[in-house]
């Protein structure tokens, strides 16, 4: 099951409690789902439109110079 969908189910469960104990809260949380619902397709569309996947994000990384013994900051490197 998918990030997304856990969420959704998540989000529709909490408001059908909210409404069992809650007047109006119902309506509170049907607005939460749709909003989450709106943000994920908005997430996913962004993510489509960078045409980039995430494996060459990662590979332009630059890599990490740890601090250390023999690290950029030791006075006892040549």
């Amino acid at each position: 099951m998918s990030a997304v969908a856990i969420i959704i189910v998540g989000t529709i469960a909490l408001a059908v409690l909210l409404a069992a104990l809650l007047p109006g809260a119902g309506f509170i949380g049907a607005i939460v789902v749709v909003v989450i619902g709106l943000a994920a397709v908005v997430w996913l569309l962004s993510a489509g439109a960078s045409k980039q996947a995430p494996s060459d994000l990662a590979r332009k990384t630059e890599d990490q110079e740890l601090l250390g013994p023999g690290g950029p900051d030791d006075p006892g490197r040549p």
